[in-house]
């Protein structure tokens, strides 16, 4: 072990703590003033809860929420239900697998993507 090489790698490594710290430091003060810049625009705003503003920031300028629960609780409309395999189901999965992939089969038909490779592999043949 070279004493002066680890001196420099100490120093180093205290350079970039120090670097890492300043923007630390930095990012919590611009938060402090998002933050107090946000309570003020509620206090404005003479909405009695903070959702409520964001409700109606939402409404006014169409903004879609994707990936993420509406404000009211509802999951997104599009979201599939549970599928019954039946034998007529199987079938014409089958028939579609014939000339399309699995992945626009389960797009035109939405059922998920696992239940067609299932049924394209054979183990809803039982039915």
């Amino acid at each position: 072990m070279n004493i002066e090489n680890e001196l420099k790698r100490i120093e180093k490594s205290e350079r970039n703590l120090a670097m890492q710290k300043k923007k630390l430091l930095g990012l919590k003060k611009r938060k402090k003033a998002n933050q107090a810049k946000l309570a003020t625009i509620v206090k404005l705003s003479e909405f009695d809860t903070p959702k409520e503003l964001v409700e109606a920031l939402i409404e006014k300028y169409d903004i879609q929420l994707n990936g993420r629960r509406a404000l009211n609780g509802h999951t997104s409309p599009s979201r599939r239900s549970r599928t019954k395999v039946t034998p007529e189901l199987r079938d014409l999965i089958k028939a579609k697998l014939k000339d399309q992939s699995v992945n626009r089969v389960s797009k035109e038909l939405q059922i998920s993507y696992p239940v067609i490779s299932k049924i394209a592999r054979g183990q809803y043949d039982q039915l």
